[in-house]
């Protein structure tokens, strides 16, 4: 009885864990509602950490400020605040310090209905670095060389290798 009480309780481990390890997503179109509501701030990847139900890093960082303003030589410089706000979940009492990627895309005129992607961007920074230890604000500033490029998106991923 024991044994079969092991091997059952191992093929039900190894169920779950080949369930839950899931690396490969398929790939689906976007509807059109969701992409109008994409705000200039977008959060991407990974959908899920873990099966205790942590969606994605929305979960730990949050945008303390979003200021788009004009430099003194024309050129628009959009600085945002994130902060590493901890965990919030009653069994992550601690948090987890965050390391992201960042990247920003200028554009010279108003995101369309359909997206940020639809446009070409007028500037595209390369993606950037930032670490984040619990409670700490990074000022994530950046300028574009493009004048009248004043509007933006963007787009903060988990640390891409």
């Amino acid at each position: 009885m024991r044994t079969l009480l092991c091997r059952y309780g191992m093929a039900v481990c190894v169920m779950f864990s080949l369930l839950g390890c899931k690396t490969t997503y398929e790939a689906e179109r976007t509807p059109a509602k969701e992409l109008q509501r994409e705000g200039s701030i977008v959060f991407v990847r990974p959908d899920r950490y873990s099966i205790l139900g942590t969606r994605s890093i929305r979960d730990y960082i949050e945008i303390a400020y979003e200021q788009i303003s004009v430099n003194e030589a024309g050129y628009p410089v959009l600085a945002v605040g994130l902060r590493n706000r901890g965990g919030q979940h009653f069994w992550d009492v601690k948090g987890p310090d965050v390391q992201l990627s960042v990247q920003t895309a200028f554009y010279d005129r108003p995101i369309q209905p359909d997206g940020a992607a639809s446009g070409s961007a007028a500037y595209r920074t390369n993606w950037q670095t930032v670490k984040l230890v619990r409670g700490q604000t990074f000022d994530y500033t950046v300028a574009c060389p493009v004048k009248g490029a004043n509007h933006y998106q963007v787009t903060i991923s988990e640390y891409l290798k």
